[in-house]
């Protein structure tokens, strides 16, 4: 009878053409309708959770719950026509997540199967209750499993975002989350980070943070104000009562507040008087006033007298302001601010001090005039006044810090970090450069003095008739105010931190003493002067950790 049976068998494919088991195979893959090979899987008791065995104990060809999850395969998948499931996976993790939080609370996925491949998702906030299992083959692979499948996340200087999941119980595991450099002024770069969540774990995971973003330049100071010219002083006239007027003072008004005025200049005296001495520049110790010109009496020979008196001696020259003082570097570590990391205070270079503002010049002194009884003689020159002193420049803006390369950043989270994680830091970003100190104003120039007058008159009778020939001294020219200090050059900022775990405040971690590795770059370096240079950044596993409440 068995013989009978196998013969008509035999018979029927023999009789009949040959048939395609293998293309069978395939079509009832591709439509999801091929039952598991039950001779070679045993189901196991137990839920089939993802593990590291990678075992299909449930029998349903997947290593967890095939019925529990959506399917998302980076190469083969399709967000407009796929629907998660073996068959027809999402494209992204993103779409995926709009789905579920598009059930609104309500009955779905728990689990994400990721195959293995690069994921450019920038910006992905994880904040629905759904565990990322990487590690998976994909479509064209049946979704097997094994630790080199790995699902790779390449993002902004953000990589990843976990919000708003409390005791929610989420694994992320064999997965590698990758954040950029960061490009922005003291800006950090930021593998993962989780906000406001607790019950999350992470599993064989790699979190690469990026370099810190540099600091940013400080600003170069302010040009102090140049000093106004000190007047000058009018010509002296052709008798007694008409003499030279001093020259108007240069005013000056400072953004410190100081007033480095020049000094007066003087009138010149009529005849038979010295000059008057100019006036000191302000303040207390700026340009001394110059000497007013002697009183000279006339020398005569035959009927012919002479007198030329001196000039006024010119004002002096107002003292240079001073230079301002340098800006302290910066150091710091950063802080958490609004669920990120921001720069601090301390990060900041100092701005340098502002330069002093220079001295006014002084006053000349006025021209002298002739001694000479009876006979009306020229008036001295008016003396110039000192010109104003510059304003001081403007203090050099300190340099910014830089930016923290950090891989896990906690704000009001709980996390464990388990097995078989590698928490990598590129590096701090580095410290600004401090800015240049402003140059100080020229010193106001002098006013130039007046010209003394120039009379000739006769006094007595033929034949003892005397000509008298008298000039004036000129005035004395007023000193140039001095020139204003320049600003003191900005202090560089400090660099930024490269730290594996960053834990805000009400957060903590839980990181297992087996298997996890910290591979750490430096903190960013100080930035330079001209003031001083900032501190390196910091290398830190961890700040302000502890272990979360139990």
């Amino acid at each position: 009878m068995l013989g009978a049976t196998g013969t008509a068998i035999v018979a029927t494919f023999a009789a009949g053409a040959c048939y395609d088991f293998d293309g069978a195979r395939q079509r009832c893959s591709d439509e999801g309708r091929c039952e598991p090979n039950v001779a070679a899987c045993t189901p196991q008791p137990g839920t089939d959770w993802p593990d590291d065995t990678f075992a299909d104990t449930d029998c349903d060809g997947v290593d967890g719950q095939a019925d529990a999850g959506l399917f998302i395969d980076p190469v083969d998948g399709d967000d407009d026509a796929g629907t998660g499931t073996r068959q027809a996976p999402l494209r992204t993790v993103g779409r995926a997540l709009a789905m579920v939080r598009g059930l609104d609370g309500g009955p779905g996925p728990s689990h994400l199967f990721l195959a293995g491949g690069a994921y450019d998702e920038a910006g992905l906030v994880l904040d629905v209750p759904v565990s990322l299992h990487g590690g998976y083959s994909g479509r064209g692979g049946g979704w097997r499993r094994s630790a080199e499948q790995v699902a790779r996340f390449d993002a902004g200087s953000l990589g990843m975002t976990v919000r708003g999941l409390h005791d929610s119980g989420v694994v992320v595991e064999y997965v590698d989350i990758h954040a950029a450099n960061a490009t922005g002024a003291g800006e950090p770069s930021i593998a993962l980070r989780t906000v406001d969540s607790t019950g999350l774990r992470l599993r064989h995971v790699t979190l690469a943070a990026g370099r810190g973003g540099p600091g940013s330049p400080g600003a170069v100071g302010a040009s102090g104000t140049e000093g106004l010219p000190g007047g000058a002083g009018q010509d002296g006239g052709i008798n007694n009562s008409d003499v030279g007027e001093g020259g108007y003072p240069a005013e000056a008004n400072c953004p410190d507040g100081t007033q480095p005025n020049g000094g007066a200049g003087m009138i010149g005296n009529a005849g038979s008087r010295p000059g008057n001495d100019g006036e000191a520049g302000s303040p207390a110790d700026g340009g001394a006033g110059g000497r007013g010109g002697d009183m000279a009496d006339a020398a005569c020979s035959g009927n012919q007298c002479i007198c030329n008196p001196p000039p006024g001696a010119p004002g002096g020259a107002g003292v240079d302001g001073g230079t301002g003082a340098s800006g302290e570097g910066g150091a710091g570590l950063g802080q958490v601010q609004d669920a990120t990391w921001a720069p601090d205070p301390l990060q900041a270079g100092e701005a340098g001090g502002d330069g002093t503002s220079g001295h006014g010049g002084g006053g000349g002194g006025s021209g002298g005039s002739c001694y000479v009884p009876g006979v009306s003689v020229a008036g001295g020159g008016g003396s110039g006044a000192g010109g104003a002193g510059g304003c001081g420049g403007g203090g050099g803006g300190g340099g910014g810090g830089g930016g923290a390369s950090i891989s896990l950043l906690l704000a009001g989270s709980q996390v464990a970090v388990e097995q078989g994680s590698v928490l990598r830091t590129l590096g701090g970003g580095p410290g600004g450069e401090g800015g240049s100190g402003g140059p100080g104003g020229a010193g106001g120039p002098g006013g130039a003095g007046g010209v003394g007058g120039n009379v000739t008159r006769f006094r007595g009778t033929e034949p003892n008739i005397l000509s008298y020939q008298t000039t004036g001294g000129h005035g004395g020219p007023g000193g140039p105010g001095g020139n204003g200090g320049p600003g003191g050059g900005g202090g560089g900022g400090g660099g930024g931190p490269s730290v594996g775990v960053w834990c805000g405040p009400g957060s903590g971690v839980v990181v297992t003493e087996t298997g996890i590795t910290f591979e750490l770059g430096l903190g960013g370096p100080g930035g330079a002067g001209p003031g001083q240079t900032g501190s390196t950044g910091e290398q830190r596993q961890d700040v302000g950790c502890t272990a979360p409440n139990p």
